[in-house]
């Protein structure tokens, strides 16, 4: 956002699904991974896993005997249903893995949006790149940031140059051509970016390519006109894989919160749910979790910046303010950005003291409100950021659909 003053199929293969061979009854290998398959040369009653395929010895030869539709163990007599001890998927549902490498007890049926791999429930999310964060700046760079890059390489990778049909004039004082304004990242890992002119876009996270979306611009719902606004995927449900795109502001000067709503993704109406209710120099940019709640970071120089979890009902602040020192005496807010990676909020700040800009990247703990300034200076102005709510929540998880 910038400060107008400046410029699917469920698997049924399990971990195991690496063959897991025990000692042949005939006493040959374990796991001959030298075997290519059928008519490897064999001796007396040896037999043997290869993947998932259970093969004998017959006249001096390996021949397939079965295949195997979940795992294979030669010491058990070939197929078994899975690899003990641990859990282990039994169609959507987490299952106890018997000794025996039979099917055991339900220990979880995976709930809607959630998928049964490796033994446990996890997300389903299978996009090409949702584990990431999406950024945009003023100069229409679109770029993915990895968090798990900070400090061993470059965090930030250019995927491509905007080049959106018709953005429009700016509604920002000054007019011009619109640049743009906010983004937000959906499950498919497509970004949503708002331009200055109030026009929606969808954004290839792959190339950059764009097309315009039919949004109306500057809908008036609720006794708001909903001219700019911050932006944050949020889904309906803990784990699940509904979403709706959750918006704050729509004052055309972001100097107040102004209104919380959302934007309904087949018809693309603003419905208004409140006002919102913490209140900071500047207006809020959202994020959002695969846990179903919604966080806003809202920019102060003259007091603390602070990160703050909403009530998606009424608008308010919910559970305490995450506050950190945002600018050095002096400098302004000239654009900021906002969203989650692993346990950890992302904002991407542009300060400056009329003559100079100052991007830097701060990092503030979701569970103890720690913050650090990740990377004190980089080259981009970054006004959107976004990130799907398939990427990791869990402070050290793995992204979303991985074990």
């Amino acid at each position: 956002m910038l400060r107008r003053t400046f410029v699917p199929f469920v698997t049924l293969v399990l971990a195991a699904l690496i063959a897991a061979c025990g000692p042949s009854a005939g006493g040959g290998d374990d796991d001959d991974d030298d075997g290519d398959g059928p008519s490897d040369p064999c001796t007396g009653s040896e037999t043997r896993c290869v993947g998932t395929q259970y093969q004998v010895c017959v006249d001096g030869q390996f021949q397939t005997e079965e295949n195997c539709a979940f795992a294979c163990n030669a010491g058990s007599g070939g197929c078994i249903d899975c690899t003990p001890p641990g859990n282990a998927c039994m169609g959507n549902n987490v299952v106890t893995c018997n000794a025996d490498g039979s099917f055991g007890t339900v220990v979880e049926t995976c709930a809607q949006g959630t998928e049964c791999s490796g033994g446990t429930c996890q997300r389903a999310c299978s996009a090409d790149g949702v584990d990431l964060i999406y950024v945009v700046d003023t100069q229409r760079r679109l770029l993915s940031f990895d968090p798990r890059r900070i400090g061993a390489g470059n965090p930030f990778q250019l995927i491509g140059t905007l080049n959106c049909p018709n953005p429009g004039t700016s509604l920002q004082p000054g007019g011009g051509t619109a640049t743009p304004f906010s983004m937000a990242v959906d499950r498919d890992a497509t970004a949503w970016i708002l331009y200055s002119s109030g026009k929606l876009f969808k954004v290839s996270t792959a190339d950059a390519s764009c097309q315009e979306t039919a949004f109306v611009t500057r809908q008036n719902v609720g006794g708001q006109q909903w001219n700019l606004f911050g932006m944050g995927f949020v889904t309906d449900a803990a784990g699940g894989d509904t979403e709706k795109l959750w918006i704050g502001g729509g004052n055309v000067d972001a100097t107040t919160s102004g209104s919380l709503g959302w934007i309904d993704s087949t018809s693309l109406a603003v419905n208004r749910v409140a006002a919102i209710g913490p209140s900071a120099e500047y207006s809020a940019e959202f994020t959002g979790l695969g846990d179903a709640t919604l966080w806003a970071f809202f920019p102060d120089t003259r007091a603390l910046a602070f990160v703050q979890q909403l009530d998606k009902t009424t608008g308010a602040g919910v559970g305490n303010r995450l506050q950190f020192d945002l600018a050095a005496p002096g400098e302004q807010v000239a654009a900021w950005a906002f969203a989650q990676w692993g346990g950890k909020f992302y904002v991407f700040i542009t300060t400056t003291d009329i003559l100079t800009e100052y991007p830097s990247v701060h990092e503030i703990d979701r569970a103890t409100g720690a913050h650090r300034v990740a990377i004190p200076d980089h080259p981009y102005a970054i006004v959107g950021a976004g990130v799907s709510t398939c990427a990791p929540i869990v402070i050290g998880g793995p992204p979303a659909g991985q074990p």
